[in-house]
């Protein structure tokens, strides 16, 4: 009984880490589109979406699948970005005022 505990105990932990790295990786891939951002508000939205999705390939060089994840990220979460920082959020705020961090 006593080693049921423990694994269960164990497979409850291994589940809960990838969340928590996930949200890492987001709270750094918002930090990185808000100082991509911040210089290019002045620019077509394309551009920035382009200039965006490249420093988060850069960023996640490394992780398998990392396209699409920045993909993901770009379209659900730049708009987000570039409002709040139109709208006046200081830089370092933005990523905690839209959950990301």
């Amino acid at each position: 009984m006593r080693s049921l505990i423990v694994v269960a105990l164990v497979a409850v932990t291994a589940l809960a880490v990838p969340d928590s790295k996930l949200g890492s990786i987001e709270c750094e891939m918002c930090e990185m589109a808000v100082k991509t951002v911040v210089p290019m508000l002045d620019q077509d939205t394309k551009d920035i979406e382009n200039a965006v999705n490249e420093e988060c390939k850069k960023l996640l060089h490394k992780i398998p699948f990392a396209t699409q994840k920045c993909k993901k990220f770009v379209d659900e979460e730049l708009n987000k970005i570039i409002k709040e920082l139109e709208s006046g959020t200081a830089p370092s705020d933005v990523c905690k005022k839209i959950d990301m961090c």
